[in-house]
């Protein structure tokens, strides 16, 4: 029994753009990405600050740190002078 071959089906083009001019004019239209990186990274720096900020709170209320933040106005107190923060910082730094 030979085997029947089915009919070619052609189909008619329905467009008369190529793939190629296709794909050509989505990337040609394609909006630059740097402005969605940059917006992004704001974003995530807004987020990390307001983080640091929290902690920097945090930070401050621990029982340790005030108790170290009095001392440093204690000896500023003593010394009789005004020291700039740097300087104060300078005193407590390990060398």
């Amino acid at each position: 029994m030979a085997a029947q071959s089915a009919p070619k089906v052609v189909l008619k083009s329905t467009t008369k753009m190529s793939l190629n001019e296709r794909f050509t004019n989505m990337l040609k239209n394609k909006q630059p990405t740097p402005v969605n990186i940059r917006a992004s990274m704001q974003q995530q720096q807004q987020l990390a600050s307001a983080r640091n900020r929290r902690l920097a709170q945090q930070m401050e209320n621990r029982p340790s740190v005030q108790a170290a933040l009095k001392l440093k106005q204690g000896v500023c107190h003593l010394c009789g002078l005004f020291l700039l923060p740097m300087s104060i910082n300078l005193l407590f730094s390990d060398p």
